[in-house]
């Protein structure tokens, strides 16, 4: 026989190889010069080919075969590569005659010629993707003829064989692939791509259009993008290599899915045969679904194709499809041996009749010698099926002969072959297709199992029958090559493709083949049958199927490299191979496993672009938002693209379109698109976005959303988000997009404002009425995007809810889309059979065409077309129905998929799509099926499937790939989530599935909670396939791949399911899952997922609450979520823990919060998690955020109706007070010479017709409508302030630092009044801002001030003088703001109060009489910026922005009744706010691009917010100490004078209060110092007279014990210096160390008798200032050879040179001299080590001096004559033995880090060019050094004796100062850092750990414990110690390293702290 080679030579085998053995054969090269090559080793095969094959006598073997048979081909005479050499010669020649021979024949095709006949409409044109035959066809398209000038009657010979070849094809089209090359490479392959180029350019409809101003990808190649994902398809036999698979299946598959989604790619392994005992199917179709499945494989990148074999062949298929010359040319052989056997034809006709259908197929008996014959046997055929139909034969090796064929066998086979093959017409060309096994074996499709078992075999039988009938006379018929080709098996075919689909195949195939040596041997067991052939009934291998399995494998060997070959030997044991039974086979499986896995993963992490983890966790987070944004507008823009091409309806409509949208110019109406389901909407604004451009004037931008595409889209929210950031980079414009939809509709407004008439824009959006229901779908935005240069085109249903609200609420212009024409549908119908070269006869068309104008839409001509791929024609007329109805013709198909593969299984799996979250996954699919309890008893009833496939797939993964097969044209496969999801085509459909399976709620909700069951982790392998997030470790750092689809889909299960208890547990109150939501997605899902949570009847007490904190904490958590922790900690630790039963029993108040918090503490991430609250709680005031400047606000007023607000960039934006407060409109910009400004103030004037602007010494007044300019004051010497007075027809402009005052009347075009200087009693001293100026007027007076002054003046601004003066009502007034209401003229003083105090009077005067009224009182908590009159006069609104503490309060009095109101808090310093209505109090904070909006109104009667002169002062932290001796205590300095506080740190039960609170034990005078819970004072300071000049001393010494809690000892007559506080330190044995009064040298006092115990001066040595002196002269050298150049040397006279080095030595001296002077410079600072022995001081000059502490000597002076030596960024051992200090030497021009010995006075490292140094720490040993970079918020890690150093990045938020601090902990590991926010950094993995962002200012910090790990921290504005920890994932119980000692102040040593500890 022959043997099919793919395109090569076979290169000379070695001599020393047997003749007939089979090697491994390296890859052979594509195309004609691999079998022609000349340079082959060996002997040269071209010449022994030529010698044998070329010329007449090639030609004359091929007649010769032709004629006499396969059998005559002595083929056994030659060796197995002379085999192939002729193989690869003939195959080649073979496919370039039917070349010739079909071009010819196709002419008419080319033409595209349409052929109508009186009973059929044919069409014939193009190729289509979809039907079998035309698959081939296309991949036989002729070539051009290449050889000319043969005999015609060779030619005609030559097409006569390629004829042969095309058929053959066709036969096997229902089992051949969809795409190119999928029968074959070399001629095949390129015939195949030559027509796809053919076919695209001849189709139109095909160009790719792209506009270049559409926002779309930069080219046709990135239309294509690379899909991250992987498929890999295994395949194998049905029953001997289930072994393999299984384990690979359950073992590697995790480990490969859990390697790719660490690193963002999705994985697919797919085993078709899991599960199945053979390929039967009613339609024949699994073959097709084998080889779709592989090509999806194919699709993606990396090995897809995996094949192990045995020494089993494969089960035998027949034909779907027999080309008519081919079925008909068997047939006539058939016949014509039943006419030469014939003898009584007519007396055997009733008894061949009778013996076809389901009789025994051991009637049929074959020819011995056909079958046992090699040279008869196919080369890559099926020539086998299992052992059930081994039975039609009788075969043995011996020598054993089988009876004659009779006439009666022959009539029966030709019976056989017209009973189960019809000629089927509708197919060009016709083709005889075999029927659904359900035609003559009903019971195939019975709904009992056992007469479906009984159909089953029934079929087995006939197939066997068949199949012998075509193997027969299948070679003589119609050649041997297209028989084997017509009778190839499925694996056959997935072998073709997975090898040859995709070049190299090296790259992406493997095969894995096992032997099991002593099979021979083991014949007999029952088992052996599972994995080699055997006669049915004996122990004896079946020779014809063996021979064709090593055909099958020796086939391989070809077309792969021997490299991706794997053989395996194993030996036999119990059940044959079982991994179960037998260790050595479990050590072979799981060596195959581990072998597989190491190939799949390198061949993976080449393809892989894995984005590497660049710098902190937030900053990750952003660039892969920006990612995910930026994927999903590429993802609209490609859906776009491919809609538009397949565009060809309704052309007169799109010129409809466009006059339209022409005409929405100039009324601003948004373009309605109403249409039915299916009628073509998306497809018609997908053609509009590429044709618009053409038709706007400009360079026009289209930007295109296809809502319901992806899970994004559904989401309003979302979809602006993603409309903003487009909008955002169009114009380039780097700004922050806001995450509320308020906040987005206002930045989406703002944003296309700034469209331009050259550049005009175009909003498509398409589906409106798919938005979800989150917001509601709210559609209000729409309204205010209907601006001047932007279009709208929208589009909806035309019944929808949607469409209701646009036309009601938007102005649009509607217009429905027409229904489709007749001739539209009968071009399509007839394109459509054209493409798939199919044809319907009269009657089918007649009724197509009917239905199709029944419902005239895309949708229904599209499945209604669908439906007809089932059509024959032989399919009687009265068979033909297709509903009129598409979502009726839906459910017909779920009808006949119901009957054909089981009701349950359909019923389950169109539920699981329809209520999904955005599709459903093929693993989501599998595990859900399999946990149905109907499908797996259908499934075990209908086919035989008892036990599950794998833990991963209960349910075989065919039924499901069939499935989707036959569903393919309604149901789609997205990217969505990070994965790929299946979902309806058309929502509709998932409508009718609900309908017609799930009627009632409660089937509703049983499937959302098997969604939700599922996603909660109740699956194998859990932490694999559904984790929070796929984690990877890379360089130390942990990199996080977020399960997004878990993240959305388990809370929308729990809503849709009614289970809101578990929905809270599991989800809203389930710390990781929180954590990891608000990470991998934003804190704007969180809060809708808290919305949705709503129990009827039942409030959440819990929900409120966690909805306030992130509502707190959102700016927080929007830029690092890594913060939820200690976010909810610190605002809610005290609440909970307050929250305690009142009686036993009862409920606490909230139930879900304490099980949050505690889960806070054990938290996956290193979290610094807060002791107590220390932030805002929830409870107070929020504000909202209210978004219109794309740049930060600078200034901010109101007017009488309108507030207008100013940006950086200079945009006006005028907004109107209402409940929607929103930017009603942009001020024009100023035109002409004038310029936009960034204006510091605003005023509305002229009842808000007219603006004024102030910025810095610089004034202009504008128009409001026009946004011209009426006035400008450029430059003027002082800074103006302005007001307005007489209902704001008069501008009043007061100068800050001067008496002028100008007024201009606005009314009369800015004309100038008058210009005054204004004189006071009071003379006021100017500085900034002195100037207070009244925002209102009365009449045309105005009051105004000088700030801390004691009186006001009124203004008459007509008359421009000064009408009267109010003076405060006590002297030590002093003046802070001053107002207008109509009732009162309001002075707003602050007075001392008590002691270390002050309070704010607000003193009120009449407007009518200027005359004293009465004073109301504020309290001491009082820090007014400004004040305004809201409520109508009734109320003051004062602005508190207190820098001390970082936050803003607004506070309100009522003028009435004299309520005083501290009404909200907030972290942050507003800058400027505005009152006139107390719904709408509105200011911003610096920096900030949005402003914030208070509802005071809904908190005005809340008396608990009442303040009063006696209510308790808040107060921080300034100080902490630890103590030493007694290390759980901690004593805490109050910001209140003469407040102490001792906290117990150990104790869980006074973590928020403290031990002991001591008042009024100094003053702010006095020197307080604490050490061992003794407070040391200082205190009664005077003038001491012993001395020359009178200097200050402290005279008396206080020492108080704390723990006794009184003055234990009091000492007077001392003489201590007056230093500041931090000069001051207690060191062991009450030794006090300061500074003298020169602070030239230090002083040791012993406190204990109040003497000097000791004094630390300086004493230098000769040595050292001799070895300068050295140090300088070799200095001054260098200076002197560089300053003279060579040519001035040779020029200079040896006078020049004298004078010269005597200038040289002078300046010399006068440096050393200098250096010399600075030895006697004050201390300015010192550094103590810690131990207390070693002190550092510099002195502002070029050296330091070390001395001891306790020898009281001078040990070295640290010297550098280039660099001035500091000790404000410098750090210093623990011991004292080094320091390192950061110095800039002027001789080099660097900056230096240098490390100095303080032991040898030394530098020992330095590190140059480090600028910026800001904080520095050091490691005990001096091995590690630590400093921050100022300006590149980064630090740096520099280990000096290892001369490494590696940078850490910052996160987005730090700010490296000069007064940030920095620390290292846990030795060398950590550092802790102190920078406005506190953070903690890995220093050994260079990563930062963790950082914890205070509502207010921290004050002060402290290390505690052995190893520095537990933090104190005191806060500016509470005077809570509290302790910073970092959270332990596996720790329950948390406890501070500090516990040593014991209680000293009376704690409760009961159990009851253990108990608390282990509740939180």
């Amino acid at each position: 026989m022959w043997t099919y080679y793919r395109n090569g030579v076979v290169p000379k085998r070695n001599k020393q190889k047997l003749e007939n053995e089979v090697v491994n054969l390296p890859p052979i090269s594509n195309g004609k010069s691999a079998i022609l090559d000349p340079h082959t080793k060996g002997q040269t095969t071209a010449r022994r080919l030529q010698e044998r094959f070329l010329g007449a006598r090639h030609r004359a073997v091929r007649k010769k075969k032709n004629s006499v048979g396969h059998r005559l081909a002595p083929l056994s005479r030659v060796s197995v590569e002379t085999e192939l050499e002729i193989t690869a010669h003939l195959k080649y020649h073979l496919h370039q005659r039917h070349s010739k021979g079909i071009t010819q024949d196709s002419s008419l095709e080319e033409k595209g010629a349409v052929v109508f006949s009186t009973k059929t409409v044919f069409f014939k044109n193009q190729v289509s993707s979809n039907s079998p035959p035309r698959v081939l066809l296309r991949s036989l398209v002729p070539l051009e003829e290449k050889e000319k000038g043969e005999k015609e009657d060779e030619q005609e010979e030559e097409k006569k064989e390629g004829v042969v070849i095309v058929q053959n094809a066709s036969s096997c089209t229902d089992e051949a692939p969809d795409g190119q090359g999928s029968l074959s490479e070399g001629p095949f392959r390129a015939a195949d791509v030559h027509d796809k180029q053919r076919f695209d350019e001849g189709d139109p409809k095909l160009q790719h259009h792209s506009s270049p101003n559409t926002l779309n990808d930069d080219s046709v190649s990135s239309f294509h993008i690379k899909e991250r994902r992987f498929m890999i398809y295994l395949c194998g036999g049905y029953k001997d290599t289930i072994p393999e698979c299984s384990a690979l299946m359950e073992s590697v598959y995790p480990r490969l899915y859990l390697h790719c989604k660490q690193r963002g790619y999705d994985f697919r392994m797919i085993d078709l045969r899991a599960g199945l005992g053979d390929h039967v199917s009613d339609h024949h179709d699994l073959t097709e679904v084998h080889m779709e499945t592989l090509r999806r494989c194919q699709e993606t990148e990396g090995p897809d194709f995996f094949v192990f074999t045995g020494q089993k062949h494969e089960i035998r298929s027949l034909p779907d499809t027999i080309p008519q010359a081919d079925f008909e040319a068997i047939l006539k052989l058939v016949e014509r041996s039943k006419k030469k056997l014939s003898r009584r034809p007519s007396d055997m006709a009733v008894d061949s009749q009778s013996s076809i259908g389901t009789g025994d197929s051991r009637s049929f008996v074959l020819d011995k010698e056909l079958i046992l014959s090699e040279e008869t046997e196919p080369s890559q055929s099926s020539a086998v099926m299992s052992e059930n139909s081994i039975s039609s034969c009788s075969m043995s090796d011996g020598d054993e002969t089988q009876l004659a064929r009779s006439w009666m066998d022959y009539d029966q086979d030709s019976t056989l072959l017209q009973t189960w093959y019809k000629l089927d017409k509708n197919t060009v060309p016709a083709v005889y297709r075999l029927l659904p096994v359900s035609t003559h074996h009903p019971d195939f499709l019975s709904r009992d199992g056992h007469r479906r078992k009984l159909g089953r075999k029934a079929w087995r039988s006939s197939c066997v029958k068949l199949w012998n009938v075509l193997w027969r006379s299948g070679p003589e018929a119609i050649g041997e090559e297209a028989a084997c080709r017509l009778l190839r098996t499925a694996l056959d075919w997935e072998v073709e493709q997975g090898l040859g689909g995709k070049q190299p195949p090296e790259e992406y195939s493997h095969c894995y083949k096992r032997i099991i040596t002593d099979l021979l041997f083991n014949l007999k067991n029952e088992y052996a049958s599972h994995f080699i052939d055997l006669h049915k009934g004996r122990p004896e291998i079946n020779q014809t199927l063996h021979q064709a399995q090593q055909r099958f494998i020796r086939n391989i060997h070809l077309k792969l490299r021997h490299t991706n070959i794997h053989e395996t030997n194993v030996s036999w044991g119990r059940k044959g191979l079982s991994a179960k039974h037998n260790r050595s086979h479990q050590f072979y499986v799981d060596r195959l496993c581990s072998h597989f896995q190491r190939t799949v993963t390198a061949s993976l992490n080449r393809f892989m672009q894995v984005r590497q983890a660049k710098g902190s966790f937030d900053m990750q987070r952003k660039d892969v938002s920006r990612l995910r944004v930026e994927e999903e507008i590429r993802r609209h823009v490609r859906f776009g693209k491919t809609l538009a091409q397949g565009y060809v309806f309704r052309q007169d409509f799109l010129m409809e379109v466009k006059h339209v949208l022409q005409a929405s110019l100039s009324s601003q109406n948004a373009v309605l698109l109403l249409g039915e389901l299916g009628s073509g909407k998306s497809t018609t604004l997908a053609k509009l976005a590429q044709l618009i451009p053409t038709w706007i004037p400009g360079d026009a931008t289209v930007l295109t959303c296809f809502v319901g595409l992806t899970s994004e889209s559904r989401n309003v929210r979302l979809l602006l988000q993603t409309l903003c950031l487009q909008l955002a980079n169009i114009y380039s414009l780097k700004t922050e997009i806001s995450e509320s939809l308020s906040e987005l509709s206002s930045q989406l407004c703002s944003l296309l404002g700034l469209v331009t008439e050259d550049r005009p824009l175009t909003l498509v959006l398409d589906g409106l009425d798919n938005l979800s229901e989150e917001h509601e779908a709210d559609l209000s935005w729409l309204s205010n995007i209907l601006l001047p240069n932007v279009f709208t085109v929208l589009s909806a249903g035309t019944q929808s809810k949607c469409a209701q609200i646009l036309q009601s609420q938007v102005k649009v212009a509607v217009l429905p889309l027409p229904a489709l024409h007749r001739d539209e549908i009968a071009s399509g119908l007839a394109s459509r059979l054209a493409s798939d070269f199919r044809q319907l006869n009269e009657s089918q068309w007649s009724f197509l065409f009917q239905s199709c104008l029944s419902c005239p839409s895309p949708l229904y001509l599209n499945l209604a077309y669908v439906e007809t791929r089932q059509w024959r024609s032989f399919t009687p007329k009265e068979s033909l129905d297709i509903p009129t109805d598409p979502n009726q013709l839906f459910v017909s198909i779920l009808v006949r998929l119901e009957r054909e593969q089981g009701p349950c299984l359909v019923r389950r799996l169109a539920l699981l799509v329809s209520l999904s979250c955005s599709g459903v996954t093929e693993e989501e699919l599998l595990v859900l099926l399999g946990r149905d309890g109907n499908v797996t008893r259908e499934m075990a009833a209908l086919h035989h499937q008892t036990l599950p496939v794998s833990e991963y797939s209960p349910v075989p993964y065919a039924f499901v790939a069939r499935l989707l097969h036959n569903l393919k044209d309604y149901i789609s496969e997205v990217e969505s989530d990070g994965t790929w999801v299946l979902r309806w085509t058309h929502a509709e459909f998932g409508y009718v599935v609900l309908q017609r399976y799930a009627p009632t709620e409660d089937s509703i909700k049983a499937v959302h909670a098997d969604f939700a069951d599922y996603f909660n982790g109740n699956v194998p392998n859990s932490q694999v396939f559904q984790p929070l997030a796929w984690i990877r470790k890379e360089k130390g750092r942990r990199c996080y791949e977020f399960n997004l689809r878990k993240l959305h889909c388990l809370p929308h299960h729990y809503i849709h399911s009614g289970q809101i208890i578990p929905l809270l547990t599991r989800c809203l109150f389930n710390y990781e899952f929180l954590l990891h939501k608000l990470w991998g997605l934003s804190v704007g899902h969180v809060e809708e997922d808290l919305k949705a949570a709503v129990i009827p009847d039942k409030e959440l007490l819990d929900v409120k609450l966690l909805e306030q904190v992130l509502c707190l904490s959102h700016s927080v958590l929007l830029n690092d979520p890594c913060q939820l922790a200690s976010q909810l900690l610190g605002r809610l630790e005290r609440i909970i823990s307050q929250d305690k039963p009142v009686t036993p029993g009862d409920p606490r108040r909230y139930s879900f919060l304490h099980d949050l918090l505690a889960q806070c503490k054990r938290s996956s991430l290193p979290v610094l998690v807060p002791s107590y609250t220390c932030l805002l709680p929830p409870g107070g005031l929020t504000h909202t955020l209210l978004s219109g400047h794309m740049s930060v606000v600078t200034a901010l007023a109101h007017g009488r109706h309108h507030m207008v607000s100013c940006s950086s960039d200079g945009l006006l934006n005028l907004w109107r007070l209402d409940e929607q407060t929103r930017p009603v409109r942009s001020i024009p910009r100023a035109h002409g010479p004038a310029v936009d400004w960034a204006a510091d103030s605003l005023t509305l004037c002229l009842d808000d017709s007219v603006l004024v602007l102030q910025m810095g010494h610089c004034l202009q007044v504008r128009e409001v409508d026009s946004g011209k300019v009426l006035y400008t004051e450029k430059e003027s010497l002082d800074v103006p302030v302005v007001t307005s007075a007489c209902d704001g027809r008069l501008l009043v402009v007061f100068y800050d630092g001067s008496h002028m005052v100008k007024v201009l009347d606005l009314v009369a075009s800015c004309s100038l009044l008058c210009c005054v200087d204004l004189a006071l009693e009071f003379e006021p001293i100017h500085k900034d801002q002195s100037i207070l100026v009244s925002r209102h007027s009365v009449k045309d007076f105005v009051l105004f001030a000088y700030r801390d002054g004691g009186e006001a003046a009124i203004f008459n601004a007509k008359g421009g003088v000064v009408s009267s003066t109010l003076k405060a009502q006590h002297p030590a007034a002093s003046i802070q703001a001053v107002e207008i209401s109509s009732q009162y003229l309001l002075l707003f003083c602050r007075y001392p109060y008590k002691r270390h105090s002050e309070i704010i009077h607000i003193e009120l005067f009449s407007t009518a009489t200027f005359q004293y009224l009465r004073s109301i009182l504020g309290c001491s908590q009082d820090y007014i910026s400004q004040v305004t009159i809201a409520g109508g006069g009734s109320h003051i609104v004062a602005f508190c922005p207190a820098p001390r503490s970082s936050t803003t309060e607004i506070i309100i009095w009522n003028l009435e009744t004299e309520d005083h109101k501290h009404i909200a808090r907030f972290p942050g310093l507003l800058a400027y706010g505005v009152c006139s209505d107390l719904r709408y109090c509105v200011g911003f904070c610096a920096g900030e691009q949005f402003l914030r909006m208070w509802n005071l109104g809904s908190r005005i009667n809340d008396q608990t917010l009442t303040y009063n002169v006696h209510k308790a002062h808040s107060d921080g932290t300034a100080e902490i100490v630890t103590m030493q001796r007694y290390p759980r205590y901690v004593v805490c300095r109050s910001t209140r004078p003469g407040t102490v506080r001792l906290w117990n740190v150990a104790r869980t039960r006074f973590k928020g209060r403290p031990v002991q609170v001591e008042h009024g034990l100094f003053s702010s005078a006095d020197i307080a110092l604490v050490r061992d819970l003794k407070l040391y004072i200082l205190s009664d300071r005077g003038i001491t007279n012993f001395t020359d000049a009178p200097s200050s001393v402290y005279q008396t010494l206080l020492v108080y014990d704390l723990l006794k809690k009184s003055y234990i000892k009091k000492q007077t007559g001392l003489f201590i210096f007056p230093c500041p506080r931090q000069d001051y330190r207690l060191l062991e044995g009450e030794i006090l160390l300061g500074l003298s009064e020169t602070r030239d040298h230090l002083i040791l006092w012993d406190l204990d008798s109040g003497y000097i115990k000791g004094r630390i001066k300086t004493s230098y040595k000769e040595t050292l200032l001799s070895s300068m002196d050295r140090d300088s002269q070799i200095t001054s050298s260098k200076e002197k050879t560089g300053l003279v150049m060579p040519w001035d040397r040779r020029t200079e006279t040896q006078t020049a040179k004298r004078r010269r080095r005597e200038r040289e030595v002078k300046r010399e001296k006068d440096e050393q001299q200098r250096l010399e002077r600075e030895k006697f410079n004050s201390i300015d600072q010192y550094l103590l080590s810690g131990d207390e022995r070693v002190v550092i001081c510099s002195y502002f000059a070029h050296h330091l001096n070390v001395f001891s502490v306790v020898s009281e000597e001078h040990l070295h002076t640290l010297e550098d004559r280039w660099s001035l030596l500091s000790l404000r960024t410098a750090a210093i051992t623990h011991t004292g033995g080094h320091l390192v200090v950061s110095n800039y030497s002027e001789d080099q021009h660097a900056p230096y880090l240098s490390l100095w010995d303080t032991q040898q006075g030394t530098v020992r490292k330095r590190l140059k060019n480090e600028p910026g140094i800001c904080c520095i720490a050091i490691s005990d040993d001096a091995c590690r050094v630590v400093f921050g970079i100022s300006g590149f918020n980064k630090l740096k890690v520099w280990e000096p004796f290892r001369r490494k150093h590696k940078t850490i990045s910052g996160y987005g938020s730090l700010n490296l100062n000069w007064s940030s601090l920095l620390f290292i902990t846990e030795g060398q590991s950590k550092a802790v850092l102190l920078s406005d926010e506190v953070s903690m950094w890995d220093l050994d993995n260079g990563t930062l750990l963790s950082f914890f962002t205070p509502d207010s200012k921290i004050q002060t910090i402290s290390l505690l414990g052995p190893n520095n790990d537990t933090l104190l921290l005191g806060f500016s504005d509470i005077s809570t110690l509290i302790t910073m920890t970092v959270s332990q994932q596996n720790a329950l119980n948390t406890k501070s390293s500090t516990v040593h000692g014991k209680d000293l102040f009376g704690e409760s040593s009961s159990s009851e702290d253990d108990e608390e500890t282990n509740k939180n």
